[in-house]
């Protein structure tokens, strides 16, 4: 079960793309669709496809409201969101550190 857990975070979040858009919603607390479309210049498509990934597996909330008569979509990173984004972190670090020291890992 952890081995299927870690091939989905590193699935999901070797996406440069993935990794970016988890790395802005953790700086934000709530991302409109269309800061976060214009921060990481992106299409809508190409938003919209990454962002329904990671709400699939729970990585973020997808939230659809009005204001007035026109839609708004919000993003927001869950808890699980967080913690894997950090495992990853953490992963990523432990490859990276002993090579900055200029040691093989």
């Amino acid at each position: 079960m952890a081995e299927d857990a870690d091939k989905e975070r590193e699935r999901l979040l070797s996406s440069p793309v993935r990794l970016r858009i988890m790395a802005a919603l953790l700086a934000g607390e709530v991302v409109e669709f269309t800061a976060l479309l214009e921060f990481l210049d992106l299409t809508r498509g190409n938003l919209s496809s990454h962002m329904k990934q990671l709400s699939e597996a729970g990585y973020v909330s997808i939230i659809k409201e009005f204001a007035g008569k026109k839609p708004r979509t919000t993003y927001e990173i869950t808890e699980i969101g967080i913690r894997e984004f950090e495992i990853y972190i953490s992963i990523l670090e432990s490859i990276i550190g002993p090579l900055k020291k200029g040691v093989s890992p």
